[in-house]
Protein backbone atom coordinates (compact mmCIF):
# COMPACT_ATOMS: atom_id res chain seq x y z
CA UNK A 1 0.00 0.00 0.00
CA UNK A 2 2.69 1.92 0.94
CA UNK A 3 4.38 1.88 -2.69
CA UNK A 4 1.10 2.90 -4.41
CA UNK A 5 1.55 5.82 -1.84
CA UNK A 6 4.86 6.84 -2.97
CA UNK A 7 3.65 6.61 -6.39
CA UNK A 8 0.91 8.91 -6.29
CA UNK A 9 3.14 11.49 -4.30
CA UNK A 10 5.39 11.11 -7.09
CA UNK A 11 2.62 11.41 -9.58
CA UNK A 12 1.09 14.68 -8.06
CA UNK A 13 4.55 16.49 -7.96
CA UNK A 14 5.34 15.75 -11.39
CA UNK A 15 1.76 17.62 -12.37
CA UNK A 16 2.23 20.82 -14.22
CA UNK A 17 -0.43 22.72 -11.96
CA UNK A 18 0.18 25.31 -9.36
CA UNK A 19 1.90 23.97 -6.03
CA UNK A 20 -0.85 25.01 -4.26
CA UNK A 21 -3.28 22.88 -6.37
CA UNK A 22 -0.80 19.96 -5.85
CA UNK A 23 -1.58 19.56 -2.10
CA UNK A 24 -5.65 19.90 -2.96
CA UNK A 25 -5.32 17.30 -5.45
CA UNK A 26 -2.86 14.64 -3.93
CA UNK A 27 -5.48 14.83 -0.51
CA UNK A 28 -8.61 14.18 -2.78
CA UNK A 29 -6.71 11.43 -5.04
CA UNK A 30 -5.48 9.44 -1.44
CA UNK A 31 -9.12 9.81 -0.37
CA UNK A 32 -10.87 8.24 -3.15
CA UNK A 33 -8.21 5.71 -3.05
CA UNK A 34 -8.54 5.05 0.65
CA UNK A 35 -12.49 5.06 0.06
CA UNK A 36 -11.82 2.63 -2.99
CA UNK A 37 -9.69 0.22 -0.49
CA UNK A 38 -12.10 0.33 2.45
CA UNK A 39 -15.30 -0.90 0.08
CA UNK A 40 -13.24 -3.67 -1.56
CA UNK A 41 -12.22 -4.68 2.02
CA UNK A 42 -15.71 -4.82 3.18
CA UNK A 43 -16.72 -6.79 0.20
CA UNK A 44 -14.27 -9.52 0.45
CA UNK A 45 -11.96 -8.23 -2.95
CA UNK A 46 -8.58 -7.55 -3.53
CA UNK A 47 -7.58 -4.00 -1.75
CA UNK A 48 -4.26 -4.07 -4.21
CA UNK A 49 -6.39 -4.62 -7.16
CA UNK A 50 -9.35 -1.68 -6.58
CA UNK A 51 -6.40 0.72 -5.02
CA UNK A 52 -5.09 0.52 -8.63
CA UNK A 53 -8.74 0.23 -10.28
CA UNK A 54 -9.39 3.54 -8.14
CA UNK A 55 -6.75 5.50 -10.19
CA UNK A 56 -7.05 3.94 -13.13
CA UNK A 57 -4.82 5.29 -16.12
CA UNK A 58 -2.49 8.03 -14.48
CA UNK A 59 -0.75 9.17 -17.62
CA UNK A 60 -4.78 9.75 -18.93
CA UNK A 61 -5.34 12.05 -15.65
CA UNK A 62 -2.45 13.64 -16.00
CA UNK A 63 -3.37 15.23 -19.21
CA UNK A 64 -7.06 15.96 -17.64
CA UNK A 65 -5.68 17.50 -14.29
CA UNK A 66 -3.18 19.84 -16.34
CA UNK A 67 -6.28 21.11 -18.33
CA UNK A 68 -8.33 21.86 -15.99
CA UNK A 69 -6.16 22.63 -12.78
CA UNK A 70 -4.71 26.16 -13.62
CA UNK A 71 -8.15 27.24 -13.77
CA UNK A 72 -8.39 27.24 -10.45
CA UNK A 73 -5.63 29.87 -9.88
CA UNK A 74 -8.31 32.37 -10.34
CA UNK A 75 -8.84 34.64 -7.42
CA UNK A 76 -12.84 35.75 -6.60
CA UNK A 77 -11.69 39.17 -7.36
CA UNK A 78 -10.56 38.69 -11.58
CA UNK A 79 -14.40 36.92 -11.22
CA UNK A 80 -15.87 39.89 -9.75
CA UNK A 81 -13.86 41.96 -12.01
CA UNK A 82 -15.19 39.58 -15.15
CA UNK A 83 -18.54 39.92 -13.60
CA UNK A 84 -18.98 43.64 -13.48
CA UNK A 85 -17.44 44.06 -16.90
CA UNK A 86 -20.04 41.37 -18.36
CA UNK A 87 -22.86 42.96 -16.38
CA UNK A 88 -22.14 46.52 -17.36
CA UNK A 89 -22.17 45.14 -21.53
CA UNK A 90 -25.24 43.53 -21.00
CA UNK A 91 -27.01 46.98 -19.00
CA UNK A 92 -25.63 49.14 -21.81
CA UNK A 93 -26.68 46.87 -24.55
CA UNK A 94 -30.69 46.78 -22.27
CA UNK A 95 -30.46 50.35 -22.25
CA UNK A 96 -29.64 51.78 -25.99
CA UNK A 97 -30.32 48.35 -27.64
CA UNK A 98 -34.01 49.47 -28.34
CA UNK A 99 -35.89 46.66 -30.07
CA UNK A 100 -33.39 44.38 -30.42
CA UNK A 101 -33.13 43.27 -27.07
CA UNK A 102 -36.60 43.11 -26.53
CA UNK A 103 -36.49 39.35 -28.28
CA UNK A 104 -34.49 36.13 -28.49
CA UNK A 105 -31.71 37.63 -30.09
CA UNK A 106 -31.25 39.96 -26.94
CA UNK A 107 -31.48 37.00 -25.08
CA UNK A 108 -29.00 35.13 -26.33
CA UNK A 109 -26.92 38.16 -26.59
CA UNK A 110 -26.79 38.32 -22.70
CA UNK A 111 -25.79 35.14 -22.60
CA UNK A 112 -23.03 35.14 -25.11
CA UNK A 113 -21.78 37.81 -23.22
CA UNK A 114 -22.02 35.97 -19.59
CA UNK A 115 -20.73 33.13 -21.23
CA UNK A 116 -17.42 35.04 -23.26
CA UNK A 117 -16.78 37.03 -19.89
CA UNK A 118 -16.64 34.13 -17.65
CA UNK A 119 -13.53 32.78 -16.37
CA UNK A 120 -11.86 29.64 -17.98
CA UNK A 121 -12.72 26.20 -17.06
CA UNK A 122 -16.03 28.28 -15.16
CA UNK A 123 -18.37 24.59 -15.25
CA UNK A 124 -15.60 22.90 -13.78
CA UNK A 125 -14.42 25.15 -11.32
CA UNK A 126 -17.83 25.50 -10.39
CA UNK A 127 -18.44 21.70 -9.42
CA UNK A 128 -15.52 21.63 -7.62
CA UNK A 129 -17.15 24.53 -5.57
CA UNK A 130 -19.85 22.89 -4.94
CA UNK A 131 -18.51 19.67 -4.27
CA UNK A 132 -16.24 21.08 -1.38
CA UNK A 133 -17.43 20.87 2.30
CA UNK A 134 -20.01 23.34 3.92
CA UNK A 135 -18.20 26.02 5.85
CA UNK A 136 -20.60 27.59 9.20
CA UNK A 137 -21.84 31.05 8.59
CA UNK A 138 -23.09 33.56 10.89
CA UNK A 139 -26.23 31.93 10.54
CA UNK A 140 -26.67 29.08 8.89
CA UNK A 141 -24.01 26.66 7.31
CA UNK A 142 -23.13 26.57 3.41
CA UNK A 143 -20.79 26.14 0.71
CA UNK A 144 -17.87 28.25 0.64
CA UNK A 145 -18.18 31.02 -1.91
CA UNK A 146 -15.56 30.63 -4.66
CA UNK A 147 -14.49 32.10 -8.33
CA UNK A 148 -17.26 30.92 -10.02
CA UNK A 149 -19.95 31.26 -7.57
CA UNK A 150 -18.81 35.19 -7.54
CA UNK A 151 -19.34 35.41 -10.72
CA UNK A 152 -22.43 33.18 -11.13
CA UNK A 153 -23.91 35.81 -8.38
CA UNK A 154 -22.07 39.38 -10.24
CA UNK A 155 -23.66 38.04 -13.45
CA UNK A 156 -27.39 38.22 -11.82
CA UNK A 157 -27.51 41.09 -9.97
CA UNK A 158 -25.45 43.64 -11.21
CA UNK A 159 -26.48 44.32 -14.85
CA UNK A 160 -29.52 45.07 -12.93
CA UNK A 161 -28.01 47.49 -10.53
CA UNK A 162 -26.08 49.17 -13.70
CA UNK A 163 -29.47 49.17 -15.34
CA UNK A 164 -31.50 51.07 -12.87
CA UNK A 165 -28.25 53.81 -12.35
CA UNK A 166 -28.28 54.69 -16.50
CA UNK A 167 -32.05 55.12 -15.71
CA UNK A 168 -32.15 57.42 -13.26
CA UNK A 169 -28.94 59.34 -14.83
CA UNK A 170 -31.79 60.12 -17.74
CA UNK A 171 -34.92 60.14 -15.43
CA UNK A 172 -37.03 58.47 -18.05
CA UNK A 173 -40.95 59.27 -17.72
CA UNK A 174 -41.77 55.75 -18.61
CA UNK A 175 -39.66 52.07 -18.24
CA UNK A 176 -40.17 48.73 -19.96
CA UNK A 177 -38.23 45.89 -18.65
CA UNK A 178 -38.37 43.51 -21.49
CA UNK A 179 -38.40 39.64 -20.41
CA UNK A 180 -34.89 39.16 -22.17
CA UNK A 181 -33.64 41.23 -18.84
CA UNK A 182 -34.21 37.48 -16.91
CA UNK A 183 -32.58 35.68 -19.14
CA UNK A 184 -29.12 35.59 -17.27
CA UNK A 185 -30.73 35.32 -14.11
CA UNK A 186 -32.71 32.18 -15.20
CA UNK A 187 -30.64 30.43 -16.96
CA UNK A 188 -27.72 30.92 -13.92
CA UNK A 189 -29.84 30.11 -10.94
CA UNK A 190 -31.07 26.93 -13.15
CA UNK A 191 -27.54 25.89 -13.59
CA UNK A 192 -26.79 26.30 -9.93
CA UNK A 193 -29.73 24.26 -9.37
CA UNK A 194 -29.10 21.24 -12.05
CA UNK A 195 -24.90 21.29 -10.83
CA UNK A 196 -25.84 21.43 -7.28
CA UNK A 197 -28.51 18.25 -7.78
CA UNK A 198 -25.53 16.95 -9.63
CA UNK A 199 -22.91 17.48 -6.30
CA UNK A 200 -25.74 16.04 -4.15
CA UNK A 201 -26.18 12.98 -5.93
CA UNK A 202 -22.42 12.18 -6.98
CA UNK A 203 -21.85 12.60 -2.72
CA UNK A 204 -24.08 9.68 -1.85
CA UNK A 205 -23.39 7.67 -4.83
Amino acid sequence: MSRMKEELERFVASLAIPADRKVVVLAELRDHVDCAVESARREGRDPEAAERAALGNLEAMRRALEAVEPAFAVSRVHALARGIAASLIFAIALDQGGAIMRGVAGALLGLCVVALCAPPRILELLRAELRAPRVAGLVVRGRPIGPAITYAYTVVSAPFLIWIALLFARVPSRVDVPWTAFTVMFCVYGLLLVEGVRARWRAVA
